[in-house]
């Protein structure tokens, strides 16, 4: 079977990027998967006439905000097939017309559809952090976090975050085919975050190297940043070009609270990191 990945860009307020498409579109050639690319068109509501005769030429404001959003989808999509242009895999693409207040929400609705997501997470964007944390947490998919840098796409050396736990083993299976496919796999524990024995990392490493995976497990102290950080940091030393790992999150009240460490690597990803939920 062919892997069906899904890329949902963003229009309004602000429209995803360029490198978004580059780097979904190169991880799923290497991959050999299908990309279907959903740009979202903002839509609206009216204003009931009590508020907008107290607004300025709200009509106007919002007629001039949907016909952005439509040019930027439309912006998107061209940019999507010539990137694809020449390359093996399949792209499909549409353009799905949102309510405004509803997009995050949208966007991992569909995301379930597919066998991943592929998302951009950029600080000055906050929009793109919403939707990462939508999609990660509401799409019951993995998600493959991209920097905001050109990568390559390929492989060679993956890294698996690994603290022993439920969201952690979750992350193994749903990268099961990634971790197939690269040359070299580490797996790395923190030592200090939590309470792990010993040769838990170990014993997933010999696991993998029966299934004829090229793995190592490797123990490091964390580096006194935050977690996430400190995860990323090890990664990168180690060689690792891509990142699995857990995605933790709770309900508080209201509120939804991340866990540290997949809190600290969307506030700035350095490298291209599958979460899983």
């Amino acid at each position: 079977m062919t892997p069906q990945y899904f890329l949902p860009l963003a229009t309004y307020p602000d429209p995803s990027s360029g490198l978004i498409i580059s780097n979904a579109i190169a991880f799923a050639e290497f991959c050999g998967a299908n990309l279907h690319v959903c740009a979202q068109r903002i839509e609206i509501p009216d204003i009931p006439d009590a508020w907008s005769a107290l607004l300025l030429d709200t009509p106007k404001m919002i007629e001039q905000a949907e016909s952005l959003s439509r040019d930027r989808a439309a912006t998107l999509i061209a940019a999507a097939e010539n990137l694809s242009a020449g390359t093996e895999i399949k792209v499909f693409t549409q353009t799905l017309k949102t309510a405004l207040p509803s997009l995050h929400e949208t966007a991992a609705t569909q995301a379930r559809f597919f066998d991943l997501a592929a998302l951009e997470c950029i600080a000055a964007i906050p929009d793109t952090r919403i939707v990462a944390e939508a999609v990660i947490f509401g799409s019951g998919r993995p998600a493959v976090i991209f920097p905001n840098r050109t990568v390559a796409g390929k492989i060679d050396h993956l890294v698996i975050a690994w603290d022993g736990s439920r969201a952690a083993a979750r992350a193994v299976s749903d990268a099961n085919q990634l971790i197939r496919i690269a040359r070299t796999v580490s797996v790395l524990s923190v030592a200090g975050e939590k309470s792990l024995t010993a040769d838990s990392g170990t014993h997933l490493a010999e696991i993998l190297r029966s299934s004829g995976v090229n793995a190592k497990a490797t123990v490091v102290q964390g580096s006194g940043s935050s977690i996430g950080q400190s995860i990323q940091k090890a990664a990168l030393e180690l060689g690792g070009d891509f990142l699995v790992m857990g995605a933790f999150g709770h309900s508080r009240l209201r509120d939804f609270v991340l866990g540290g460490a997949t809190s600290g690597v969307l506030d700035e990803p350095a490298l291209p990191v599958l979460m899983s939920h």
